[in-house]
């Protein structure tokens, strides 16, 4: 990660939960499963993808699944778009993104932080 783009974080208001929706849902906000192929395992993908999604302000987290790489992010809908260019933008070799897939997933409440999760961790579905 070479730290090109650092959104700013600090300061940022929250604004009113919208009703029947998880505790973390904001009007802005989503839930997305992005799965990563390419050279992403045994070369610190992970950790940079956490760093990057920290940096952007995201909750959630990042597993090594089969061959890949399972991103669970949760958080304003702009900052993931960001993160996702990033990842193919920032994170350099060893790492080599080929390919990414989005899809939506569950909310996670705000203030779950984002980890590196166990290796083909059940938390990630594949399919």
């Amino acid at each position: 990660m070479n730290g090109k783009r650092v959104p700013p974080t600090a300061g940022r208001t929250e604004p009113a939960q919208r009703t029947g929706e998880a505790e973390s849902a904001e009007p802005a906000d989503r839930a997305e499963f992005i799965r990563v192929a390419g050279r992403v395992q045994g070369v610190g993908f992970r950790a940079s993808a956490q760093q990057l999604a920290l940096a952007y302000g995201l909750r959630g987290w990042v597993a090594n699944v089969g061959r890949g790489v399972v991103i669970h992010a949760c958080g304003p809908g702009e900052r993931i778009d960001a993160f996702v260019r990033a990842l193919r933008e920032e994170i350099g070799p060893p790492a080599r993104v080929d390919g990414l897939q989005r899809e939506p997933a569950e909310w996670l409440p705000r203030g779950a932080g984002f980890r590196i999760a166990p290796t083909d961790t059940p938390l990630a579905p594949r399919g």
